[in-house]
């Protein structure tokens, strides 16, 4: 799916409360991945386990860890949206203690936000179709098929 960005069709996030959003910091790394592996426990993707999944991750050219938007409250990961430096969405998950909140909105728009302050043009993101509450997610902030594959 894409969305095309421009001034007009940004807007601000709205955080539920008690959340803070943050950067990537190194310190993440594994609560991060097993907000991952939670997050993917029942489909919707996959994530290596975790020495080969952060070395690959971190040392991909496109990562930056200022485009990995962690979500925390009270000392705990609720959620996390990993961007690569290519407009390119990697993963999206909120745990499901704060599903229905609006924490996914939020951190989407956050990145969409920071990738048009870098000069995208556009996000991109992959989704199985099957998933039908995050394809309405995507759709609501203005995202459309590209491909199904």
């Amino acid at each position: 799916m894409r969305v095309e960005l421009s001034a007009a069709e940004l807007r601000e996030p709205t955080w539920p409360d008690g959340v803070r959003v943050r950067s990537f910091g190194p310190g993440d790394a594994q609560a991060l991945h097993s907000l991952l592996e939670h997050g993917y426990r029942r489909g919707g993707g996959s994530v290596a386990a975790f020495e080969t999944w952060l070395v690959a991750m971190t040392t991909d050219e496109e990562f930056d860890p200022q485009l990995w938007f962690i979500a925390e409250s009270e000392g705990m990961l609720v959620g996390a949206v990993l961007c690569w430096t290519s407009a390119f969405v990697k993963d999206v998950v909120v745990h499901e203690s704060w599903r229905r909140r609006g924490l996914a909105e939020a951190l989407l728009l956050r990145a969409f936000n920071a990738l048009a302050a870098r000069g995208a043009t556009s996000v991109e993101l992959k989704v199985e179709a099957e998933n039908e509450n995050a394809v309405r997610l995507y759709e609501r902030l203005g995202m459309q098929v590209v491909e199904r594959l």
